[in-house]
């Protein structure tokens, strides 16, 4: 059961720390998707929640408005450590009231969503001079999906969604991310949505020591197998595997004249 509550904050702005982007939105604090390989589970250190990630959805509330001089043509990320679009927005409709404003500031928006509920808001998408909305995937399998993404919409809705705002015009992106050795398979995931987006990008699984055991658990629990690639690379520190495979989907896309930013391999740079 997720414990809902309002969390009154100053602004809901904050600079990024992303490249291309000039501020963050997270409408929300915490996501209840209970992705096993959550990065952004260590947010909850910051809060006074017993409750694990996941298990908390804080929606933020504040009395001042997005200001327009401080937006006007700026890059807004939503978002970076939530799903704006979690099942709860359905609800609550806080990103709906926030693309509004920066509609109205005539900011630039990058979404960043699992979720098909993204096309409730193509009404107002539509009408940004720039927008984007990228879904990102870990995997074609949903079956992958359900062990390790239990209450994230299945990957066939995400496509789905991805198709209709591509062939409604909007900008569309793929962030196959994170990726797990021996388990991803990005080409699958390329095949299934390389009508529907304009571009990718590809990043690694990182494991911050906070929850490295719980997803190296999952492994031994769901991908035995696996087990010795996955200390090979992450319990010895060993970067071979990631340097073939961005070699590999390097290769590919620059074949096939593909717009790709890889994050992740021994040059950490656009590939």
């Amino acid at each position: 059961m997720i414990t809902v509550a309002t969390a009154p904050v100053k602004t809901y702005l904050s600079k990024s720390k992303i490249p291309g982007f000039d501020y963050v939105i997270n409408p929300y604090i915490g996501c209840p998707h209970k992705c096993v390989y959550c990065y952004a589970e260590y947010m909850r250190k910051f809060t006074c929640h017993a409750e694990a990630w996941g298990d908390f959805l804080d929606v933020k509330t504040c009395e001042v408005p997005l200001r327009p001089a401080q937006l006007f043509r700026t890059r807004v990320m939503l978002s970076s450590v939530t799903d704006p679009y979690n099942p709860y927005e359905k609800q609550y409709e806080l990103t709906r009231k926030l693309l509004k404003q920066l509609l109205f500031c005539q900011a630039r928006v990058h979404i960043l969503t699992k979720s098909p509920l993204v096309l409730r808001d193509m009404d107002l998408l539509r009408q940004f001079p720039d927008c984007e909305v990228a879904f990102s995937f870990s995997s074609a399998d949903d079956a992958f999906r359900q062990l390790a993404e239990p209450c994230a919409p299945a990957v066939q809705e995400k496509v789905h969604a991805l198709q209709t705002l591509h062939q409604a015009g909007l900008k569309t992106a793929v962030m196959l991310a994170p990726l797990f050795p021996g388990i991803s398979d990005w080409k699958a995931i390329m095949e299934l949505t390389r009508s529907y987006t304009d571009r990718y990008s590809f990043d690694s699984l990182n494991m911050r020591p906070a929850y490295q055991r719980k997803i190296m658990n999952f492994i031994a629990q769901h991908y035995a197998s696996l087990l010795p690639l996955y200390q090979e690379i992450f319990l010895e520190g060993k970067t071979e595997f990631w340097d073939r495979l961005r070699a590999e989907i390097s290769a590919y896309c620059q074949g096939r004249n593909i717009p790709a930013d890889l994050y992740f391999g021994s040059s950490q740079k656009k590939g």
